[in-house]
């Protein structure tokens, strides 16, 4: 008879990993925007067209679609406000790179 991997555990033994609390918009806002820097660093310093940048305004935009949720309208200005205060001298470089991923998301201005 072959034993299986598992002898020796039994379902009720093992402990259910506790649940994380969950970040207040402002820290949700602060790591959504450390994450969005990372990629508008990058954004900027590629070509303006092709697969790569596609991907990057991807996840930017995916970004703007977890701040939207965590908080709508605020949390995505509390996001952009984090970027743009990062690095003011690329400031508006990153709205305008943010502006362009976001459009059209809901909540999102026109």
């Amino acid at each position: 008879m072959i034993r299986p991997y598992t002898t020796g555990h039994l379902p009720g033994s093992i402990r259910q990993p506790e649940a994380a609390a969950k970040p207040s918009s402002q820290e949700s806002a602060d790591l959504i925007g450390q994450a969005l820097l990372a990629l508008i660093i990058v954004v900027e310093n590629q070509p303006l067209v092709g697969p790569a940048v596609t991907a990057y305004q991807t996840a930017i935009r995916h970004n703007g679609e977890e701040a939207a949720a965590n908080g709508g309208r605020e949390a995505m200005d509390a996001t952009l406000r984090f970027v743009m205060d990062a690095d003011p001298g690329h400031a508006q470089r990153c709205q305008s790179i943010i502006d362009k991923a976001w459009a059209g998301l809901a909540g999102w201005r026109a």
